[in-house]
């Protein structure tokens, strides 16, 4: 091997072990944030991926119901907050009007997307960018209940659109 693909070989290694770090860092200052307000029942998990990506698992709780929720750091500038706010009953291609429903929710609400998995789940998702400068995890926690109070407000609505396949005429 020459010399010059060596260095290169060398500097790719570099770049990756810092890519690491990136994940590994912001993943620590949010465990240190939620260690130092005390905010409890919310579990890491690193998963073996390309972009060293550590989930924070929890549960919303809202009208009686327990939701699912996860935080994603990685290497990339963004972080991910994602509610599952139904499980396997939205499946949007079998749904119609809960597709045209969506869309409008996605409209009004610019900063949240609302879409249904193959599985039927309806998940809600935010992204932020925030690179390790940028990286503020009260403001994930702030977005977390900021959306809390949002699902708070839409959850009926949104439920009752998901029975209905979508047709449930919106109630202002």
């Amino acid at each position: 091997m020459s010399e010059k693909k060596a260095e290169e070989k060398k500097d790719m290694k570099k770049d990756a072990a810092a890519e690491s770090m990136v994940a590994k860092e912001k993943a620590a200052k949010l465990q240190a944030y939620l260690v130092q307000e005390k905010i409890s029942g919310i579990e890491m998990h690193k998963a073996e991926d390309a972009v060293h990506s550590h989930v924070f698992r929890s549960n919303l709780p809202l009208r009686g119901q327990d939701l699912p929720f996860m935080i994603l750091v990685d290497d990339s500038v963004y972080t991910l907050i994602q509610i599952e706010v139904a499980a396997r009953i939205a499946a949007a291609k079998e749904k119609p009007g809960l597709a045209a429903y969506l869309d409008n929710l996605n409209n009004e609400y610019r900063m949240l997307k609302y879409n249904s998995d193959e599985a039927g789940n309806l998940l809600l998702t935010c992204c932020i960018p925030s690179g390790v400068e940028q990286f503020d995890p009260s403001l994930i926690v702030a977005l977390v209940n900021q959306i809390q109070g949002h699902l708070e407000a839409l959850y009926p609505d949104i439920m009752k659109h998901l029975w209905e396949g979508g047709e449930a005429e919106k109630k202002d």
